[in-house]
């Protein structure tokens, strides 16, 4: 399934099918301003202005929202505002005829995790593991990530070679962990996500895909149990390969010695399957666009990611 890549003129919804929005963050109007520079109108949807706790609404305010930006025939796209938590509560209610019969442009990441390859395995619609609005409008942002959500917006995706900048800061430094060549449709995003949908039916699946994987302030012992879950469960054994992306304030205790290298490296290794780590993408700038649902290859050798399948219809 193919969606449409995005135009000058083009429509973005804009939804919070997780945690709910500060509408009045200084981040939006510098979102509002950037989708406006490229062309692009952007409309609100309701949860944007829902409350329910710590949700952007009821589940079934929030699934209604979603489901109505896939209806509607003026929305070209759909960009998450924020991730947070809450989408694995209405992952088993969403109507998957409505995506599959509506394919558009899907992005976000974190908790959006949950939607991202559900879209996929469900409807067979590809997504993108792409910035969220207050990512966008971030006063981090720089400009090799805000090209590079241009480009994964707007121009063709078979072929691309997706590779992190060169830096001088460890955290971005992309790394061959164990090296290695491998095709496989590409799936994952947030650990934890992946990890608490094992043993259900919305599981994200391992077996002959490519996993990416990235988290944000996870105690490295919590991230070794979430790691221990999926080889427990025979998920890791069943990977084509691994991308490691940012793992955001995840960094040990004093009293630690176990660096999250280490930990990757005593889980992932055992198993042969080509590695990278410190790949750009996750919680934090650089951050690169990912495809959800389309076969990749995943060169650890030369610490690459070219994409084999084309995400968007022909103009």
């Amino acid at each position: 399934m193919k969606v449409k890549s995005l135009k000058p003129g083009s429509t973005i919804g804009i939804i919070c099918p997780a945690s709910k929005a500060d509408m009045k963050s200084t981040r939006l109007p510098k979102m509002e301003e950037i989708l406006t520079s490229w062309g692009f109108h952007f409309r609100y949807g309701a949860s944007c202005y829902q409350e329910d706790g710590y949700l952007a609404g009821t589940d079934d305010e929030r699934r209604h929202d979603l489901e109505a930006m896939f209806l509607d025939p003026s929305i070209d796209a759909i960009l998450c505002l924020k991730g947070g938590y809450g989408t694995s509560r209405f992952v088993d209610r969403i109507d998957y005829s409505i995506i599959k019969n509506h394919p558009k442009l899907f992005l976000g990441f974190s908790d959006i995790t949950v939607l991202l390859n559900n879209f996929y395995t469900k409807a067979a619609l590809p997504t993108l593991h792409g910035q969220v609005g207050i990512f966008v409008g971030s006063p981090f942002q720089d400009q090799f990530s805000l090209q590079d959500f241009h480009t994964a917006l707007t121009q063709p995706m078979k072929g691309r070679i997706l590779s992190s900048p060169a830096t001088t800061t460890i955290t971005t430094m992309v790394t061959t962990m164990v090296e290695g060549v491998a095709k496989g449709i590409l799936v994952g995003g947030n650990l934890s996500l992946i990890a608490h949908l094992v043993g259900t039916p919305y599981e994200i699946p391992f077996r002959n895909h490519i996993v990416f994987i990235e988290e944000v302030n996870e105690a490295p012992y919590r991230i070794d149990r979430m790691l221990t879950q999926l080889r427990l469960s025979g998920r890791l054994q069943e990977a084509k390969g691994f991308i490691i992306g940012h793992m955001t304030d995840c960094t040990s205790d004093a009293a630690s010695n176990k660096t999250l290298d280490l930990l990757f490296y005593e889980f992932l290794a055992p198993l042969g399957k080509p590695v990278l780590s410190h790949f750009a993408s996750g919680h934090e700038f650089p951050f690169i666009n990912l495809p959800i649902g389309l076969e990749v290859s995943l060169d650890a050798n030369n610490q690459t990611i070219t994409v084999l399948e084309e995400l968007y219809e022909e103009d």
